[in-house]
């Protein structure tokens, strides 16, 4: 392909997609955080990947310059309108793909940007930002596009055939469901985040499985009666169902597929996690946040939302832990849902409890979502 294109926000997505594109001969740059840039301009990144781990030489930089045909819109969902001001000022008529979670990002995008600029991206992958210039792909991708907008219908077909190239993409006629249907997969970030547990072992303990399922079911319901649907996939019809059946059945039914193709001894944590183990900010409100936000617009309790929004954004790393990781288990999220941590867990947060939702929901016990 002859575009040039720009991948902003190079974290563990972008960096991927962005070396995958670099091997396919395509005129790539990342622009990513000073230590992840001086890493792969000093040794090239290093791509690690199921089968295999390399070396990619590609152009790095800290700052956003120059011209793009398309830009790779990489960055965490609260730093979006912030980016976007800076890619309009290069006044430059460039294809902006938003690749967030949560559902905000296209709107906040065109509201800048303009509409006929913007194509959606939902990423369905696992990757992990191990430390500055390496990074590791954890599972197979698929991406999913769409014009969030009539306006820019038609750029969809040229960003296609670039993400193809890095990672299997496919067409959707309505990014926005599709936007909904990952966000209720999201749902659960905030879990692995409090605990510091693993996907694989997290969405594998019986307490923890029964309340990602009931997160599941309230986020769903919250939507639907907000006037807001999923799309017809597989993943989608598996929360239509798992929120229509009685409670006690989902769990029967769905308790052992959460982890999906996670083993229970891997160490892949979701996004959220990393954030919180480097100590950035995390996208809980873009997340958990949404379901609490519109069950308040339409009079709907979400306990089991809030609860964990609240807790997940108060969760502070304990310090002296040169490793980065988690330790353990806050012990008052588990009184919180009435839940069992596993023998053997020390608590690694403190919570500082948060006035502007204080009293806002009802224990999360005491409801059936």
């Amino acid at each position: 392909m002859r575009e040039t294109v720009v991948v902003y926000g190079a974290g563990a997505i972008g960096s991927l997609v962005g070396a995958r594109l670099h091997e396919s001969g395509v005129n790539v740059r990342l622009i990513g955080r000073e230590a992840h840039v001086d890493a792969i301009r000093a040794k090239g990144l290093l791509l690690k990947g199921q089968s295999d781990s390399r070396f990619v030489q590609l152009p790095a930089t800290t700052t956003l310059t120059g011209t793009a045909d398309i830009i790779l819109l990489t960055v965490k969902s609260q730093d979006v309108p912030e980016a976007c001001r800076t890619i309009a000022a290069l006044h430059s008529d460039a294809t902006v793909v938003t690749m967030q979670n949560g559902i905000r990002s296209d709107r906040e995008a065109a509201d800048i940007l303009g509409r006929n600029r913007i194509v959606g991206c939902v990423l369905n992958i696992s990757a992990t930002y191990l430390e500055p210039g390496v990074v590791e792909q954890n599972t197979a991708g698929l991406f999913q596009i769409g014009a969030p907008y009539p306006e820019s219908k038609s750029r969809v077909d040229a960003v296609l055939e670039l993400l193809n190239l890095a990672i299997k993409t496919e067409p959707v006629p309505d990014i926005a469901r599709s936007r909904w249907t990952k966000l209720m997969a999201n749902l659960n970030n905030a879990i692995m985040a409090i605990t510091g547990l693993a996907i694989g072992k997290a969405l594998r303990h019986p307490g923890l499985t029964r309340l990602s399922i009931a997160t599941i079911r309230e986020g769903v319901k919250t939507a639907q009666l907000g006037g807001f649907g999923l799309d017809q996939t597989r993943r989608a019809r598996t929360f239509r169902l798992m929120s229509t059946l009685p409670l006690s059945l989902s769990y029967r039914i769905f308790g052992g597929r959460l982890a999906g193709n996670f083993p229970p001894d891997s160490t892949y944590g979701p996004s959220t996690q990393q954030s919180l183990r480097r100590g950035s900010s995390s996208e809980l409100e873009y997340l958990n946040g949404e379901i609490v936000t519109l069950g308040q617009r339409i009079g709907r309790p979400t306990p089991y939302n809030s609860g964990l929004l609240e807790r997940g954004e108060s969760a502070v790393e304990e310090e002296g832990d040169s490793t980065g990781k988690l330790k353990g288990q806050c012990p008052l999220f588990w009184t919180c849902f009435r839940l069992r941590p596993e023998p053997g867990f020390r608590a690694h947060s403190r919570l500082r409890p948060r006035s502007r939702r204080a009293g806002g929901a009802r224990s999360p016990a005491a409801s059936t979502p």
